[in-house]
């Protein structure tokens, strides 16, 4: 593919985007991709066989994107910052990316699209299940059902991300260490009890 063609396919992505996120997946037609785009329908036809295919296109790359900010725990460094900081980067795409991210969370798309999602959010769980394994492994967590600790955690964060969302500015950096904090020691104060 040429530079220019690549130039091209990438503006009706970029011209999708903004469309699907200002309008939803249903209510964005072809015809306003290409008014975004500035492009003719023709060209939009080159590139993408209909407005399914470019919908799919754009949430294999939100996924990739968010499986990109979220890095495997290395065992030799603080465990919990490493947590912190996965969390943090996810919000900050929530916050950087309100729109983008609306269609993912809200599921405002054609159902036969979930599996891209839910493929994401399992893998995601997968991720978070294996470092809390290897937490118990190493003696920094008690020995707990990791697979539900990981649903509960993978929840959390898709909550506070619609929340994100809705409020704009947050601080992502406090906001994932308070849910890091609440996973890791909930909110029993134990102090001076039996």
């Amino acid at each position: 593919m040429s530079v220019q063609a690549k130039n091209t396919r990438e503006r009706l992505i970029e011209a999708a985007k903004k469309v699907f996120s200002e309008r939803g997946f249903f209510e964005s037609h072809i015809s306003h991709i290409i008014e975004e785009a500035g492009t003719a329908r023709g060209t939009f036809y080159i590139y993408f066989e209909s407005k399914e295919e470019i919908f799919k296109e754009i949430l294999k790359e939100i996924v990739e994107e968010l499986k990109r900010r979220i890095k495997p725990v290395n065992v030799k460094e603080d465990p919990i910052n490493q947590i912190v900081r996965n969390i943090e980067r996810v919000l900050d795409f929530a916050v950087e990316e309100r729109e983008l991210s609306k269609i993912i969370l809200f599921r405002s798309y054609d159902t036969s699209f979930s599996t891209i999602v839910d493929e994401f959010f399992k893998e995601v769980t997968e991720m978070v299940k294996t470092s809390l394994e290897k937490g118990i492994l190493m003696g920094y967590l008690k020995p707990v059902n990791t697979e539900i600790i990981a649903q509960a955690m993978v929840g959390a964060v898709k909550e506070i991300m619609k929340n994100a969302i809705e409020k704009g500015n947050i601080d992502t950096y406090m906001v994932a260490k308070e849910l890091v904090e609440f996973a890791l020691g909930g909110l029993w104060d134990v102090k001076g009890r039996c």
